[in-house]
């Protein structure tokens, strides 16, 4: 195999890539062109009789001489890179000049894309491929990949980490205002209800209750102040639809709704409205939570889109409040809708303001903690 060599790579995030202290060429990848490489020569080998026609005879290598990788047409080297993940991709593209080419192929990573974002945790409104795809980006599917995964975005951040240190200490020194969030959404109201008792009551350093917050539009607004390890303290704001025996006995969300009203327009058109008491409260939130359960097998009723975007509406909430939706799950044994799926669902994207969709595991609450410092840091941006 050819030895490495040195190409102009002047995009950051693969240069971040490539300078981690890992072999072009692992043990993995290794394993993977073998395979490949095993099942391709019996295919081409001479002990089977067939007729090729003589169109693709000179394509074909000589069966005189040694056969190796790169004897293997394009469209099979190809099929064994999209076996690779990204990182290993960006790898390998330091072996050759073709290798460099051939891993840059746009269709290979459009490929990749499509295969990887079935897995992604988070999407964000930065980093959603599907607006770059539905503007006609001129970005590439490989600039694309690379600006949106959460894994790259991940390693990108830990070789950034002492700038990122120095920042949040400054950031902690600067006089700021304690943010308040609003938690809403039908999943306080299903099989991932749980997640508010976790929060408040799991003992933990990463998150702990340090007081309580009273009531300041007909009640509306109580909540808890939580700190979290890095010093950082907000209010937490959890507004049910009803209380609790009525959210057992009704048929559905917009039944008995403390939150939301029905109003009917001129020609009959119904649409949802904040009540009174919750819009001023709105008008005062710095920034949103909605919790949505993501099991496999649950479905996005119309009435949770039109609760999501009642709540974030432009005309009570600048455009600056940023929402973070918590795509949960009760535990790691139930199955997840992937997180794309539900951004998609959701039509999250057509809202004017940062936003991120989070896994979130309920029982253990893995993600909790990065989601809600991604909305804390969004909400201090003006």
């Amino acid at each position: 195999m050819a030895t490495d060599i040195t190409l102009p790579i002047k995009d950051p995030l693969i240069q971040v890539l490539l300078q981690r202290e890992e072999p072009t060429v692992d043990e993995t990848l290794l394993y993977i062109f073998k395979t490949f490489f095993k099942r391709y020569k019996k295919q081409m080998s001479t002990e089977e009789t067939y007729t090729v026609p003589e169109g693709i005879q000179q394509h074909l290598p000589e069966r005189s001489k040694e056969f190796t990788f790169n004897d293997l047409p394009v469209y099979v080297k190809l099929q064994v890179f999209s076996n690779l993940d990204a990182v290993q991709l960006c790898r390998i593209s330091r072996v050759s000049k073709e290798w460099y080419t051939l891993t840059s192929d746009n269709l290979l990573w459009g490929k990749i894309l499509e295969r990887d974002i079935r897995f992604w945790n988070v999407i964000g409104h930065q980093t959603n491929p599907g607006l770059y795809i539905e503007v006609e980006s001129e970005w590439s599917n490989k600039e694309i990949y690379l600006r949106c995964s959460p894994h790259i975005n991940y390693l990108m951040r830990e070789d950034n980490a002492l700038i990122s240190s120095l920042t949040n200490m400054i950031r902690y020194f600067l006089p700021k205002k304690t943010p308040k969030i609003a938690m809403f959404g039908p999943g306080l109201e299903s099989g991932t209800s749980s997640i508010v008792q976790k929060i408040l009551y799991t003992q933990s350093k990463k998150l702990e209750r340090v007081g309580l917050v009273p009531g300041q539009f007909d009640g509306v607004g109580s909540g808890w102040c939580l700190k979290m390890q890095n010093g950082q303290v907000f209010q937490l704001s959890v507004l049910y639809s009803a209380s609790k025996k009525d959210r057992l006995e009704r048929r559905n969300r917009l039944q008995n709704n403390s939150l939301l009203e029905v109003r009917t327009a001129n020609d009959g058109a119904e649409t949802l409205e904040l009540t009174p008491a919750v819009r001023d409260f709105c008008r005062t939130v710095d920034a949103f939570i909605y919790v949505v359960d993501a099991s496999k097998g649950n479905s996005f009723v119309k009435e949770d889109k039109a609760e999501l975007f009642a709540m974030v509406n432009e005309r009570w909430s600048a455009t600056h409040v940023p929402i973070l939706v918590m795509s949960c799950i009760p535990s790691q044994q139930h199955q997840r809708v992937p997180c794309v799926d539900v951004v998609q669902s959701l039509e999250i994207s057509a809202i004017n303001r940062p936003w991120q969709v989070h896994d979130i595991e309920v029982d253990t609450l893995d993600g909790v903690i990065p989601s809600i410092q991604w909305l804390v840091e969004q909400s201090q941006r003006r």
